[in-house]
């Protein structure tokens, strides 16, 4: 079976997984478009995405280390890592924390182990994770940024970190060791085949009441808008969801800040597990 392909529903064939959502937005009377550039369609479409994407094989994940490994495009600083928006942290970290609050009374989540995908200098952690989990292991494909992140996050709870200098593609959760595994602003990096390889390796690292919550941008105007300099994607809502039910989790608890500037992109909270 291609990379690129999807059991059917009936189980007897093959159907390409930009098909599945192609036809998933336009039951939805969704745009199935989006902003490629790179692309001999007029309007380029899913399809076109994953034909990209394809094309640049590990170019596409090589390409988003070397852009944050340059200093001139990501400072290791709060307004660096957040794009030049530092004014973005206090309303994030605002409505990340009662989120968890809801995780751990309601559904049960546990406080002892979290895990920070994507982890830059450790601004989640420092201002998120660890005021709601005993410990936390980083993850970060750069190691310019990783290195800063002990300093920022400073002592002592910087002694109950664990900073690993690796892409999320790559990173091995191991076996129910997470109460959860927080992946924000980075799942854009991404292709669809490797987001769902990851959520179901995420999966497998989590405790029995563990969750993966993902927060980052949608579009709500297009299908997916590409970064060609950072090689990300921002995908539309259901976009992401399909994604999501693809891989075959359940949307357990859904939040979205309206604490952010009007004029950025929304940017919802998923808590996810296993159907």
């Amino acid at each position: 079976m291609s990379a690129l392909s999807s059991p059917s529903a009936a189980g007897s064939s093959a159907v390409p997984l930009a098909q599945i959502i192609d036809l998933h937005l336009r039951s939805k009377s969704l745009p199935t478009h989006g902003n490629l550039s790179n692309t001999e369609e007029d309007v380029p479409t899913v399809t076109a995405l994953h034909k990209f994407q394809h094309q640049k094989g590990k170019k596409w994940y090589s390409d988003a280390t070397a852009y944050w490994e340059e200093t001139e495009n990501c400072p290791a600083t709060v307004d660096g890592v957040l794009g030049g928006f530092a004014e973005l942290s206090p309303p994030d970290v605002k409505g990340s924390l009662p989120f968890i609050d809801v995780l751990q009374s309601t559904f049960k989540v546990g406080n002892e182990k979290a895990c920070d995908i994507g982890a830059g200098i450790g601004r989640v952690s420092k201002l998120v994770l660890l005021e709601k989990f005993r410990t936390v292991d980083l993850v970060e494909v750069s190691s310019r940024l990783i290195k800063a992140a002990p300093e920022y996050i400073g002592d002592p709870r910087s002694k109950d970190c664990r900073f690993m200098c690796l892409g999320m593609e790559e990173f091995d959760f191991g076996t129910a060791k997470y109460d959860v595994v927080w992946v924000q602003w980075v799942i854009g990096h991404l292709t669809d085949e490797d987001l769902i390889t990851f959520l179901n390796r995420a999966a497998a690292g989590l405790k029995p009441n563990g969750v993966i919550v993902v927060k980052d941008n949608v579009s709500d105007a297009e299908a997916f808008w590409v970064d060609e300099d950072d090689s990300s994607v921002t995908r539309g809502r259901e976009y992401m969801t399909k994604l999501f039910d693809l891989a075959g989790m359940e949307i357990i608890l859904q939040r979205e800040s309206d604490e952010f500037p009007k004029e950025i992109f929304p940017v919802p909270m998923y808590a996810l597990r296993k159907k």
